[in-house]
């Protein structure tokens, strides 16, 4: 059974999620953001070590809803801060076209903002595979990939997914930052949470979906060029407690290992379609979505290709470095567990 290409639309008064307003932050506090420091391409500890520091000093408030956050999540699994400061002069420079690393951006604000709220969280990682192994990674659209289930696609809607959830060591909350909307302010990060589609589900398919019998392919950004190459993990889709479980979930890429198991995936499918919501990211907002509670995607829009497109950049968040020690190396994020 292939995935919808489209979904219903979303409700025009949808529930509003939890928002941590930052827009009235006084001088002191924006230039917790703004004061120069350390360089995170090349000097990546002391940045995140510098970044942790000021993050002690954000507003009370700031940092009280990022701890609920990390301890409680709540029911959308996401959490919208809004009103962050940008980089000075951002608006004259282009989006990137190949959706690496800006050479013309040469402060890093946007990555003092990702950096400050994810130590609230955990620890910043990264993966080898994906843009080099940056831990601030850009995202825009890409000609000719359009039409592929990939950050740099645009026009086709990306579908659901759990971050990398054939890896071993999958993030536990995911950072996006919006440093410039789509032309038409069209483009939804696109989110729905187990805790909303459970009680769609009957207790037989719950049942199955808490059993090991589902297979994840791995990304097209790991290297899956033909999407054809299968992890070797067998996972449930469902795990932890029975009345508020995490979530395995890939739309694109999960399958399952028996027909009665595909009916229940089929089902979770359906309730995500029902139960969805989506946010228009604008200048400013940084959206962290627990990985572990809430499937996200996009929404499809198009491109202009005119160096104004949609520009965010992602940052992945682990509670426990220690579980990744095997694949990285001594003093760094990048974690290097290798696919055939």
């Amino acid at each position: 059974m292939q995935p919808p290409a489209t979904l219903p639309s979303i409700p025009e008064t949808p529930e509003t999620p939890e928002i941590v307003d930052c827009g009235e932050f006084d001088e002191a506090t924006m230039n917790l953001f703004l004061a120069p420091g350390p360089n995170p391409y090349q000097d990546t500890e002391e940045f995140l070590f510098d970044c942790e520091m000021r993050a002690d000093e954000m507003p009370r408030f700031v940092r009280r809803s990022l701890l609920e956050f990390q301890v409680r999540s709540n029911s959308d699994g996401i959490l919208l801060i809004r009103g962050l400061p940008i980089d000075p002069g951002l608006y004259r420079i282009p989006t990137p076209p190949n959706a690496e690393r800006s050479p013309q951006k040469t402060t890093f604000v946007s990555e003092r903002c990702l950096a400050m709220i994810g130590s609230r969280l955990g620890h910043l990682v990264s993966y080898i595979q994906e843009k080099n192994g940056d831990l601030f990674q850009n995202l825009a659209p890409v000609k000719g990939t359009e039409h592929v289930q990939v950050s740099t696609g645009s026009q086709t809607r990306l579908q659901f997914h759990r971050e990398t959830v054939f890896h071993p060591y999958p993030p536990e909350f995911l950072l996006l930052f919006c440093l410039r909307p789509d032309h038409d302010h069209m483009a939804e990060t696109t989110y729905a949470s187990v805790a909303h589609a459970l009680p769609l589900l009957s207790e037989a398919h719950q049942d199955l979906l808490f059993q090991p019998l589902y297979r994840t392919g791995i990304d097209y950004s790991f290297g899956n060029r033909d999407r054809t190459q299968q992890s070797d993990r067998i996972l449930p889709v469902l795990y932890g407690r029975r009345n508020d479980p995490f979530l395995n979930y890939d739309e694109d890429l999960m399958t399952a290992t028996t027909p009665e198991a595909e009916e229940a995936l089929a089902a979770l499918r359906e309730a995500i379609a029902q139960v969805y919501r989506g946010i228009k990211l604008d200048t400013g907002d940084l959206l962290c979505i627990d990985n572990r509670r809430t499937v996200h995607g996009r929404s499809s829009f198009v491109p202009r290709y005119d160096g104004r497109d949609r520009w965010l950049q992602r940052s992945f968040v682990v509670r426990d470095l220690g579980l990744s020690a095997v694949d990285r190396l001594p003093g760094e994020r990048i974690i290097r567990t290798a696919f055939e």
